[in-house]
């Protein structure tokens, strides 16, 4: 029964990771959203990272969901990168450069616990850019593919076949973060939308 359970979580979380990126790469292929490139190709090397972290502890079911979101973030990365403007910024080098420490850190520490914990970071700290854009341009971002993250984030929780803070805590943090990117974007929107009514009726 257990089991499953955790294979219909799986189902339900790879339906909602499937339509977060479907979406999302739509938009950006419309030209309507015009994602942060290299916190995408960032975000597939952790997505990538926690893949083998997952395998190392057991969470086979919950590791293929994680494979899976690592490809569709290269591709998205990849599309943005041949579509848009491919300049880094200086906060992206400095960036690059602590994701860089980070991994060598990771690398040397032979310690799953600080792995995890140093990804954590790491993906705060990529979730950053995409925020403060977010906040500046709100309709250049799509806040439905970010809930559907949140939401598949969510579920996988539950499709996990072995819970430990190897396998939980970044789950936790990225479905927080989701949550709190797509509230933003459409927080932002309703409130430029709201300005612009009031403008135009003055």
């Amino acid at each position: 029964m257990q089991l499953n359970s955790d294979y219909l979580f799986l189902v339900l979380s790879g339906i909602a990771t499937f339509l977060s990126y479907f979406i999302y790469f739509r938009s950006v292929v419309k030209g309507d959203t015009k994602p942060h490139i290299v916190s995408w190709f960032i975000w597939w090397l952790i997505s990538f990272i926690i893949f083998t972290i997952q395998i190392y502890d057991n969470a086979w079911i919950w590791a293929f969901n994680i494979w899976f979101v690592a490809f569709l973030c290269f591709f998205i990365a990849f599309i943005s990168f041949k579509k848009w403007n491919r300049k880094i910024s200086k906060w992206d080098s400095f960036s690059l450069i602590f994701w860089i420490l980070s991994i060598i850190l990771w690398i040397f520490s032979d310690n799953p616990f600080l792995s995890v914990l140093l990804l954590i970071l790491v993906d705060i700290f990529w979730f950053l850019p995409t925020i403060l854009k977010s906040i500046q341009k709100p309709f250049e971002e799509t806040e439905t593919a970010y809930f559907l993250a949140w939401t598949w984030y969510f579920l996988s929780i539950f499709a996990m076949n072995n819970i430990s803070f190897l396998t939980i805590w970044f789950v936790v943090v990225s479905c927080f973060l989701n949550f709190v990117l797509a509230f933003i974007i459409f927080y932002r929107k309703r409130i430029l939308k709201n300005t612009f009514v009031l403008k135009k009726s003055t």
